[in-house]
C-alpha cells in the first residue's frame, strides 16, 4: 500500500520518470484485501481535534500483465473540543495498466453521509506527459507534466529497495482531489530484514495469510507527499505515510502524519487473493 490518503474532504536522484518509462520488473504484487484499524496517536496543541478513529480497507487485484485494480475505503470519525462529531468516508477505485500506461479512476468523499466531492476519469501517460480525460463532475481534458501512476510507484519503490537504494524521488499522479494535481514524493527506505520486524503480536498472526511471510524481506518506508508547484526552499509535506512493506507489497504497522495530528493503523484482517494467469 502506497497511496495518498486524507481525512477531509503513493539513493535515486530526482528521476523525471514517467509511467511509460517504468521498466518491466520481476516485482509481482500480492493480490490481497487488508483492513487497518485507525486510532489517533498524536495531535498538536493548536488543533481542535480531541479524538479520532476509523478503519481503512485496501483491496488489490490483478497482475503485471493484466494490470491492477485497487479499491480503497477510509472511514474516520473525529471529535473536536466542542464535542462536534464528523464522519468522513473516502472511497476510491482505480484500474492501472502498464502497457499502455493508463489509469482509470473514481474518487468520492462523503461527509456525514452527504456527498462532498466526486471525480472520475482516465489518464494516459507518454513521453510528453499525462493526458487526463475527466468524465465527472463535468467533462474536460487536461495536459499535465510527466509522472508515474500509483501502482507503478509501488513497484518502483520495491525495485529500489531490493537494489539497496535508500532514497527514491518521483512524481506521482493518482487522479485525486480535482484530478488536476501531481504530487512530488520522497521515499526513505530502511534496511531490509526478514522475520516481520515491527509487527505486533496480533499482526504476526494475521500476516500468516501471506505465503512464507516470515522468510520475506520487509522494509520500513517513509513516503512524503508534496503538491507540485509549492513554495521554493524547505517544504512541509501534505502528509507522510510510514509503514513496513513486504517484498510483495503487503503493508503493516502503518501510520499517517498530517502535521497537525497523526493516526496509527494496525493490520487487523488480511486475505490473500489469487492472481490471474498471464498469457504465455
Amino acid at each position: 500500500m502506497a497511496m495518498r490518503n486524507g481525512l477531509g474532504g503513493t539513493a535515486l536522484a530526482v528521476l523525471g520518470v514517467f509511467a511509460a518509462a517504468v521498466p518491466a520488473t520481476a516485482i509481482e504484487l500480492q493480490p490481497h484485501r487488508a483492513v487497518y484499524d485507525l486510532t489517533l496517536s498524536g495531535a498538536e496543541p493548536s488543533t481542535s481535534l480531541v479524538d479520532a478513529n476509523g478503519r481503512l480497507v485496501f483491496e488489490l487485484n490483478g497482475s503485471p500483465c493484466t494490470g491492477y485494480t485497487v479499491d480503497f475505503r477510509n472511514v474516520t470519525r473525529v471529535v473536536d473540543r466542542e464535542g462536534t462529531r464528523r464522519v468522513t468516508d473516502m472511497r476510491s477505485s482505480t484500474r492501472e495498466t502498464f502497457s499502455p500506461p493508463q489509469l482509470t479512476f473514481t474518487h468520492e468523499t462523503f461527509v456525514d453521509d452527504e456527498l462532498s466531492t466526486s471525480v472520475a476519469g482516465t489518464a494516459s501517460a507518454s513521453a510528453g506527459g499525462i493526458s487526463v480525460d475527466i468524465t465527472a463532475p463535468k467533462e474536460t481534458t487536461l495536459q499535465l507534466p510527466r509522472a508515474i501512476f500509483p501502482t507503478a510507484h509501488t513497484r518502483l519503490m520495491l525495485e529500489s529497495a531490493e537494489a539497496g537504494e535508500r532514497i527514491l524521488e518521483a512524481t506521482v499522479y493518482d487522479g485525486g482531489d480535482e484530478a488536476d494535481s501531481l504530487y512530488e514524493t520522497a521515499t526513505v527506505i530502511g534496511d531490509g530484514a526478514e522475520g516481520l520486524p515491527g509487527a505486533s503480536p496480533d499482526e504476526r498472526v494475521i500476516l500468516s495469510a501471506v505465503d512464507g511471510a516470515l522468510a520475506r524481506t520487509a522494509w520500513r518506508v517513509v513516503i512524503s507527499y508534496f503538491e507540485q508547484g509549492g513554495a521554493e526552499g524547505e517544504r512541509t509535506p501534505q502528509y507522510e505515510l510510514n509503514t513496513y512493506m513486504l517484498d510483495n507489497g503487503v503493508s503493516y504497522d502503518v501510520s499517517f502524519n498530517y502535521g497537525a495530528f497523526k493516526m496509527a493503523g494496525e493490520l487487523t484482517e488480511l486475505t490473500a487473493l489469487e492472481a490471474p494467469d498471464c498469457p504465455q
